[in-house]
């Protein structure tokens, strides 16, 4: 006969292990219009744990932007679950024509030089200060001065001071493009300047709080000789002080 239940030993908490295969229906239904809440849930039911602060914001900035899917998403936090020694895998039972998880292609990469210039199919020139692959880790151009480089969960260790100056040449005539893609806490500052002449002329000078993705447009003249890119750190808490640049380059528009 069944012992009764103030005779057995209690059970303090139970946690569910995570799952193994992901099916990406169960959760890109979960919560929505509430993407902090179906990422907590994501993460517990694949990864067995809560995102990282800079993982939270990453992915959630991304879905607010609309630059990725709820589906995509949950493929990357299975990648993240098998990085973190975890047997995961994911799965779909739409048709494959019908799945809406498909790779973008970053044309800018397509021919690459050893001074980080490259190439677009359509002969447009980009200069790759700073970008992130995936599963790789970061382009850096070589005539960047720069905090020395830490890495900490996936992320730069920075501190407050100047991050980035460089690269000090010269560039064609004509309008500019700067693209930047970054994630840092939300009240975590940056100053971003364009310079010429040795600082001489500002082309360019803004303030960033919390996450970024946009593109400034640049003047570049005649007169306008060895341009420079200046990223400052303000002074922050320890636990802000980090900062994921996904991308930073300028491309020529004109």
């Amino acid at each position: 006969m069944p012992s009764a239940l103030n005779e057995r030993s209690g059970i303090q908490a139970l946690r569910r292990e995570p799952d193994q295969f992901a099916i990406l229906e169960n959760f890109i239904r979960f919560a929505p219009g509430d993407d902090p809440t179906f990422l907590r849930y994501a993460f517990s039911r694949i990864c067995g744990r809560d995102p990282s602060s800079a993982e939270r914001l990453g992915l959630e900035f991304d879905l607010r932007r609309g630059v990725t899917t709820r589906a995509a998403v949950v493929k990357k936090i299975v990648a993240l679950a098998r990085r973190d020694g975890q047997t995961a895998f994911w799965d779909t039972l739409l048709p494959e024509e019908e799945n809406e998880v498909r790779g973008g292609l970053d044309s800018s990469n397509a021919r690459i030089t050893p001074a980080g210039m490259s190439v677009s199919m359509e002969g447009q020139p980009t200069a790759i200060f700073v970008r992130e692959v995936e599963n790789v880790g970061w382009m850096i151009a070589p005539d960047l001065l720069r905090q020395p480089l830490q890495i900490q969960n996936g992320n730069w260790n920075v501190h407050s001071g100047w991050l980035l100056t460089g690269p000090k040449r010269s560039f064609a005539e004509g309008e500019w493009l700067l693209d930047l893609d970054l994630i840092q806490a939300a009240n975590a500052k940056l100053d971003v300047e364009v310079v010429a002449n040795s600082g001489l002329d500002f082309l360019q000078h803004l303030t960033l709080t919390g996450s970024f993705s946009g593109t400034l447009s640049i003047a570049i003249k005649r007169e306008h000789r060895f341009i420079e890119l200046r990223i400052r750190v303000h002074e922050r808490s320890p636990e802000d002080s980090w900062l994921r640049p996904r991308n930073i380059s300028m491309r020529q528009a004109s």
